[in-house]
């Protein structure tokens, strides 16, 4: 069922930007478009010509701001790939300081019930 609306999603939007082509060509009015579409009100047809436009409007904006944009040069890429790798480090320094805190608080939870208990809690290396 699904696929059945997004056909119909798809063929409704070939119908709109053929007609808009052919409008913003000079080959069809607004008013014959409609008649050949068969799209019932005007409004329908210029808020389709405003979307395309809009469309393509943000297109060659996107494509203006890349031409604007100078390519990164070697340089630029290593300093950037070394802040990256700076920031990894400085988290996994975070990373390793927390689980050593960890493993300190959890040999004082067992030194302590050894202490109370008056068993031995941690595994000697030694034995398996």
């Amino acid at each position: 069922m699904e696929h059945l609306f997004l056909f119909r999603k798809q063929a409704h939007e070939l119908k709109m930007r053929q007609m808009v082509e052919e409008i913003t060509c000079g080959r069809l009015t607004i008013e014959s478009a409609m008649s050949k579409y068969q799209v019932l009100t005007r409004s329908t047809v210029t808020k389709w010509l405003e979307r395309v436009r809009q469309e393509e409007q943000a297109r060659t904006q996107a494509m203006e701001d890349n031409l604007k944009k100078p390519p990164t040069t070697l340089v630029e890429h290593v300093v950037q790939h070394a802040d990256a790798l700076t920031g990894q480090v400085k988290q996994l320094q975070k990373q390793l300081e927390q689980a050593e805190l960890q493993v300190l608080y959890y040999k004082n939870v067992i030194r302590v019930a050894e202490q109370e208990l008056g068993l031995s809690i941690e595994k000697k290396s030694a034995t398996k």
